[in-house]
């Protein structure tokens, strides 16, 4: 697989995320509100897609690589497929407060709204900590010469970034609240 095609599957991704959230919203609030929402949040939602597009490719580019090597897939990608599953879920989470009412849980939607920067934060750093497990599990397995030869251990690189994501989470959380 030519590393076009994983080029393709990132951008892929990252743009079905954005129908997705352009749809969830439109089909509960109507075009003019996903519009507007968009215009508000435009700088958040290129983050998220550019960095679930990322994932989506490096994962596409791992699974390829250790299939070619007859390699099992590892917990590390796993752990990295979960974390772009996880970073969209939290991407749209606030969302649910457009469709709650339409199912008659309208006081979980309060708590949605409140919550929206906290769960656009958390989205975009498992989009960050996910594409650093990702990049950490090609150096270690050797899967693209110029990562596996660039003088940076990954591993570290990711264990800075889970402690860093894990400290502005609980921060986020925290001013969230106190907002």
């Amino acid at each position: 697989m030519s590393l076009r095609r994983h080029v393709i599957i990132g951008v892929g991704a990252g743009a079905l995320l954005l129908l997705l959230y352009a749809g969830v919203i439109t089909l509960a609030q109507g075009t003019q509100h996903m519009l507007e929402q968009t215009a508000k949040l435009w700088y958040w939602l290129a983050i998220l897609a550019v960095g679930f597009g990322i994932q989506a490719g490096l994962f596409s580019f791992i699974r390829q690589a250790l299939r070619e090597r007859r390699a099992s897939a590892t917990a590390s990608v796993a752990a990295s497929g979960g974390l772009s599953a996880g970073s969209m879920v939290a991407c749209c989470a606030h969302h649910l407060s457009d469709i709650l009412p339409l199912i008659g849980v309208a006081g979980l939607t309060v708590f949605l709204v409140k919550y929206q920067s906290f769960f656009i934060t958390l989205g975009v750093l498992s989009n960050i900590v996910g594409i650093t497990i990702m990049l950490e599990t090609i150096q270690r397995h050797g899967l693209c010469p110029i990562l596996a030869r660039l003088p940076i251990n990954m591993g570290w690189v990711k264990k800075g970034t889970m402690i860093s994501a894990g400290l502005v989470t609980l921060i986020a959380f925290v001013v969230t609240i106190y907002t």
